[in-house]
């Protein structure tokens, strides 16, 4: 009986006892996991993730701003005007010393140019003759094409758990952008033409940094004045450049509020195009195509706080769903650089030639 009242008084069985010491024990398990991986981290290229985060996502809202609220519906020319803004920066920027310019093969750079004029016109020719949902829905395309062009063309495959990561991905940016979907002929090929574009550009820009050994804005150096010229005999294409039209850019009134908010969009453009350059040059375009996911659900927020996007439970569930997928890509990528640095740790403890002993040992089972 006494020992039936010491149960009851609250006092632990060995049972419940060992469970509570199991549960202590898979905690600090998942906390030293989180720890190491936080640990392996890269918080250089984390940076520069946050710094194309908060500039991706301020470029489309200021420029979704310019075209609504100012009328300013001059996509190429906006475009131009950006690249020439880079350049510009760029130059500052290295008068002051902050990078050392490099002399770099025409070719192969003016290559990635055209795909990086055709990457932003195209985009920017889609947010402007498409709804937002659709424009949103055809970005998170890219995903999938860049692991079917690197799976086709490079034999880069990628592994089962981070295809499965970009499932919620997809489904959460589909699902929120579907409430917004309105289809038209000329949006969908400008949209279908942007994805192709945009995958090459973001595999071929992470690809000629490493051959090159250029930093990220020795790249660019060359990339926005070659950029600017491909695109400057496409201005009155997509442009209205006719003297006499009141609906042409000529007609258009500048003041110091809408010409201040135009230059502000080129100075953010420098940051999300140099951004860009320094996210894939050290990680690949997979990541920096998820980042720009979890920056497609910010821009759907700012899309209901700012420009009156009702609320609705759709959305909101997609919005979440996205960015589950990308907290847990980025989880995974984490913990294969934990264990590739653990791997390589062990490794580098290992006597000489002991290694090479234990990988033909691995060969040979």
């Amino acid at each position: 009986m006494a020992a039936f009242r010491k149960l009851d008084d609250g006092s632990a069985s060995p049972r419940s006892s060992g469970f509570r010491g199991d549960e202590g024990s898979v905690s600090k398990a998942v906390l030293s996991k989180v720890k190491g991986n936080l640990a392996a981290a890269d918080w250089k290229v984390f940076s520069f993730m946050m710094l194309n985060f908060f500039s991706s996502a301020g470029i489309v809202i200021t420029n979704k701003i310019l075209m609504e609220k100012f009328h300013f519906n001059f996509a190429t020319t906006l475009t131009f005007i950006h690249f020439i803004c880079t350049f510009v920066l760029l130059l500052t920027v290295s008068a002051f010393g902050l990078y050392q310019m490099k002399e770099l093969p025409l070719g192969p750079t003016s290559k990635l140019a055209a795909t990086s004029m055709g990457f932003v016109l195209l985009t920017n020719l889609s947010l402007q003759h498409n709804s937002i949902g659709f424009y949103q829905i055809m970005k998170v395309m890219t995903t999938p094409m860049i692991v079917l062009i690197e799976a086709v063309l490079y034999k880069k495959f990628l592994e089962r758990k981070l295809r499965l990561a970009l499932v919620p991905v997809c489904l959460g940016v589909i699902l929120t952008a579907s409430t917004d979907f309105r289809l038209n002929v000329p949006g969908t090929i400008f949209a279908l033409s942007s994805v192709v574009v945009t995958s090459f550009y973001q595999i071929w820009s992470g690809a000629l940094q490493k051959g090159l050994d250029a930093d990220a804005l020795q790249l660019q150096t060359y990339n926005a004045p070659l950029s600017a010229l491909f695109i400057m005999p496409l201005l009155p294409v997509f442009d209205n450049y006719m003297v006499k039209d009141p609906n042409a850019i000529w007609s258009y009134a500048f003041n110091p509020l809408n010409s201040s908010l135009i230059f502000l969009t080129g100075f953010i453009a420098f940051l999300v195009n140099v951004s860009i350059f320094l996210v894939i040059g050290k990680s690949s375009a997979l990541t920096y195509n998820i980042l720009g996911h979890g920056k497609t659900c910010v821009i759907i927020l700012s899309d209901f706080i700012l420009f009156g996007r009702p609320l609705d439970v759709k959305g909101i569930s997609g919005v979440l769903l996205a960015l589950g997928g990308v907290f847990w890509y980025t989880y995974l990528k984490l913990e294969k650089a934990r264990l590739e640095k653990e791997a390589k740790a062990e490794e580098s403890e290992l006597p000489e030639g002991l290694g090479e002993v234990r990988d033909g040992q691995a060969g040979i089972k």
